[in-house]
C-alpha cells in the first residue's frame, strides 16, 4: 500500500476526534498563573514558603510567625489563595457531570464566593462572642493550608495533566483524598489553638456545625448528584 492509498484508507475510518478540547486551555490558563505565583513568591519573598510549611506542620503559634517572616498580608501570600482557588476548581470540574462549558470558571467563582463569606461570618463571630484572637488565629489557619495546598498541587496538577484519562481519574480522588486531610488537620489544628486562646468549648462546637460541617456535607450532597 502506497501513500495515498493509506490516505484513502484512514480517510474511510470516521470523523476525525478534534486534538483541542476547551478544558485544556482553561486548565493550562489556570496552571501558568499558579506557576507564574510560586516564580514570584521565590523571587520576591524568599523563605516565605519555608515557614509556611513550617507553621502548617509544626503548628507554631501564627502571630509569632507574621512577626518574623509569615506576612499574610502581602501580595506573595494572596496570590497563592488565590492559587489554592484555581486548584480546587480544577479538581471540582473533574467530578462534575456538566455540559455546561465554563463550568470550571462557575465552581471558581462559588468557591471563592464561599472562602470571602466564610471570613465575613469568622468576623462577624468573633465581634459578638468577643473571641477575636482565636478565631483570626483560625483565619489565618485557613490561609496558610490554602497556601499550603497550592503549592504541592500545582506542579503536581500539570506533570500529571497528560497521564491516561483512567489514571488521571484515580489521581484526582486522591487529590480530593489530599485536601480533605488538609482540612482535617486544619481543623485540629485551630480547635487547639483555640483551646490556647481559652475560647469556650460550646463556641466551638456551634462554629465547626454552622460553618464547616454543613458547607461540608452541601458540598458532597452537590457534588454526589
Amino acid at each position: 500500500m502506497d501513500f495515498l492509498e493509506y490516505l484513502n484508507s484512514t480517510a474511510e475510518l470516521g470523523d476525525p476526534a478534534l486534538i483541542s478540547n476547551s478544558f485544556h486551555w482553561k486548565f493550562w490558563l489556570l496552571i501558568i498563573i499558579n506557576l507564574m505565583t510560586l516564580a514570584y513568591v521565590r523571587t520576591a519573598q524568599p523563605g516565605y514558603l519555608s515557614i509556611l510549611f513550617r507553621t502548617g506542620i509544626y503548628n507554631r503559634q501564627i502571630y509569632q510567625n507574621i512577626q518574623e517572616d509569615l506576612r499574610l498580608s502581602s501580595a506573595g501570600s494572596v496570590l497563592l489563595t488565590l492559587a489554592s482557588f484555581n486548584c480546587t476548581a480544577i479538581i471540582l470540574s473533574t467530578f462534575v457531570s456538566s455540559t455546561e462549558s465554563g463550568i470550571i470558571w462557575l465552581l471558581l467563582i462559588a468557591f471563592a464566593g464561599m472562602v470571602i463569606l466564610k471570613f465575613i461570618l469568622i468576623r462577624l463571630l468573633g465581634f459578638i462572642f468577643e473571641t477575636r484572637d482565636g478565631l483570626s488565629e483560625h483565619w489565618m489557619n485557613h490561609l496558610i493550608y490554602f497556601q499550603i495546598v497550592a503549592v504541592i498541587l500545582t506542579p503536581v496538577l500539570a506533570l500529571t495533566h497528560f497521564m491516561a484519562q483512567s489514571v488521571q481519574g484515580g489521581l484526582f480522588y486522591g487529590f480530593a483524598f489530599f485536601i480533605g486531610i488538609s482540612i482535617l488537620v486544619r481543623e485540629a489544628q485551630s480547635i487547639i489553638r483555640a483551646l490556647r486562646q481559652r475560647v469556650s468549648i460550646v463556641y466551638i462546637i456551634l462554629y465547626l456545625c454552622a460553618l464547616e460541617l454543613i458547607p461540608l456535607i452541601v458540598l458532597i450532597r452537590v457534588l454526589v448528584r
